[in-house]
């Protein structure tokens, strides 16, 4: 008893195929990736980065900074949610780490002890920039420049900017506030010293707090207190008196002098054009710091500005080429948002031309995603050249199973097997053997994708008819039929022409049989579409929309005036190219 075709009585779901635990991954993946997903994850880490500069130029005992804190708290939850999801779904934890170390440092949730670091939140603007970079490929794509490459170069010098004004501020303010402390702590020790001396001390005068500094206008109160005591004490000879008047007026001089509001860096302002100054002069145009931690975030600042003006004159000379390089490769987002894609295994000098009409005729009805799995360290340049930001490229050999996940093959709808020419050493019996290799291993890991495959010996056909290929393909003899067409027929080689290419103007097709059309005559069917639609009908895919693995599949060319056409069945046609 004959088994039932695969694919006729019992299809197979896609996520059957595939495992429950990866199923939750793509899902996941998808989730995380999603451009929805990572708009609202830049958007929060705007928003961690504003809090962050209200949280330093704010004082600390201000009431706004508990509700700041809670929020950060709350932003920093989202952080670690969306960090530990990537991890999961993360194919390489090595290369999780390597891709994402910024933001792990920069969600660390620090004590109270060390908010002073909170200032490396700040570094997660580069992951806002890698967003931007990625999710504006196609208007890079489409005027052909370095959109997403300026914008990641901006943010790069926003970034160093608010980084360094901060670090900058912080660590200037504090030590101000730290060496003002000190010398009024010295002044009030010697003004008590004094107070002692004399054997009377002023009642309103309290005892100091042990760790608290007296404020600058207490201790010139108490010292235009004690000038007054020391002149009209008369228990005092005229020499002490002296003595202890100079002392008085050496302690005035001792008080820290107001700051220069111009030229202090402990002021949020001057910190910002500090920092602007040395990112793009390196230049000192307003003071130098005056702390090790200041010279330290100028020196890093001035370091990074000439990099990132470097790395700007690379991007505008080597515009093209790098940029296009880098955006056929896939990363996480692009790698959870590919579905129903074309994958191509191999590559020859056949490939270009497959993605031109593989694009030209997607483009008329969807947006559909190719990518191309080859063993190359680089993306050809004939693929380059035709990205419209659809285009992938991905580095590996296509017949291991894990290049081919990397591809997403179970969630393609076609796939495309060329004989591989990376390697000529390889003899014409080797690349087939790899061609039947790869079948093999795509039909297993997605039973139901449609596949066809190239071959340059015919007598190796029954192995991928064997493993459920849908379509073969033996260029040579395909280019010998076309030889001997043009030969015995002037002419006809020019229409072949037409009718395999769905550039320019009429082109063979596929078309689901319309509503109105079922249970007609084929000759019926004929007139109507050409009347109606301008459809040249030449035949008849009997259960076409089922596949070519159901019992009653066939292909009729020219068929009986009379036969009915089914719901299952595809019209065969000639149309004009312009859907």
């Amino acid at each position: 008893m004959a088994s039932a075709p695969r694919g006729a009585h019992n299809p197979r779901p896609v996520d059957a195929d595939i495992d429950h635990k990866d199923l939750l991954k793509n899902r996941l993946g998808a989730f995380i990736h999603h451009p929805f997903t990572s708009l609202v994850v830049a958007l929060l880490i705007l928003l961690s980065v504003s809090l962050v500069m209200v949280h330093l130029t704010l004082p600390e005992d201000h009431r706004a900074q508990g509700p700041i804190e809670l929020l950060q708290w709350l932003i920093t939850a989202v952080f670690v949610l969306e960090l530990s999801i990537k991890c999961y779904v993360a194919p390489s934890k090595a290369r999780f780490f390597g891709q994402y170390w910024i933001d792990i440092i920069a969600t660390l949730p620090w004590t109270q002890s060390l908010r002073v670091l909170r200032v490396l939140r700040l570094l997660r603007v580069f992951r806002v920039a890698v967003i931007l970079s990625r999710r504006i490929r196609f208007v890079s794509a489409l005027f052909r420049s370095a959109v997403g490459e300026y914008v990641v170069l901006g943010l790069i010098m926003l970034m160093l900017l608010a980084v360094g004004t901060f670090a900058l501020y912080v660590s200037e303010a504090r030590a101000r506030k730290r060496e003002q402390a000190q010398q009024l702590q010295e002044v009030a020790t010697q003004v008590a010293a004094i107070e002692r001396r004399l054997g009377k001390r002023d009642p309103r005068h309290h005892a100091p707090i042990p760790g608290q500094a007296p404020t600058r206008k207490e201790l010139e109160h108490r010292l235009t207190a004690l000038q007054a005591r020391v002149a009209h004490d008369e228990q005092l000879s005229d020499a002490h008196r002296r003595q202890l008047g100079a002392e008085v007026d050496d302690l005035q001089n001792l008080l820290p002098a107001p700051p220069d509001q111009a030229q202090d860096l402990g002021e949020i302002e001057n910190s910002f054009w500090a920092t602007m100054f040395f990112l793009v002069a390196t230049e000192p145009m307003i003071d130098v710091p005056r702390t090790t931690v200041g010279r330290a975030v100028v020196l890093a600042v001035m370091f990074g500005g000439l990099t990132t003006f470097a790395l700007f004159t690379g991007v505008v000379t080597a515009l093209m080429v790098n940029r296009l390089k880098r955006r056929m490769e896939i990363d996480d987002m692009d790698r959870f948002s590919l579905n129903e894609h074309v994958v191509i295994c191999g590559w020859n000098r056949l490939v270009p031309l497959i993605i031109d009409e593989v694009i030209s005729a997607s483009s008329q009805s969807d947006d559909t995603a190719v990518v191309c799995v080859a063993d190359l360290e680089d993306p050809p340049e004939e693929v380059t050249q035709r990205n419209n930001g659809r285009i992938y490229f991905v580095r590996g050999d296509y017949t291991k199973p894990e290049t081919l996940e990397h591809a997403r093959v179970p969630y393609a709808k076609r796939a495309i097997i060329v004989a591989d020419t990376t390697i000529p050493q390889r003899s014409d019996q080797d690349r087939d053997a790899r061609t039947v290799l790869a079948a093999l291993m795509i039909e297993r890991m997605k039973p139901d994708i449609y596949t066809c495959a190239e071959l340059l010996n015919p007598d190796n056909e029954v192995h991928l008819r064997a493993a459920g290929i849908e379509e073969v393909v033996v260029t040579s003899e395909a280019g010998g039929h076309h030889l001997a067409i043009a030969v015995l027929h002037f002419g006809l080689a020019n229409v072949l022409n037409e009718l395999m290419t769905s550039k320019i103007g009429h082109t063979l097709r596929k078309q689901a049989v319309p509503a109105d059309c079922v249970g007609q005559g084929f000759m019926d069917v004929v007139q109507r579409c050409k009347r109606e639609r301008d459809w040249l009908v030449i035949g008849i895919e009997v259960q076409g929309q089922v596949g070519p693995n159901h019992e009653s599949y066939a292909m009729r060319l020219n068929p009986d005036p009379d036969l009915r056409v089914g719901e299952q069945d595809n019209l065969v046609l000639i149309g004009s190219t312009v859907v």
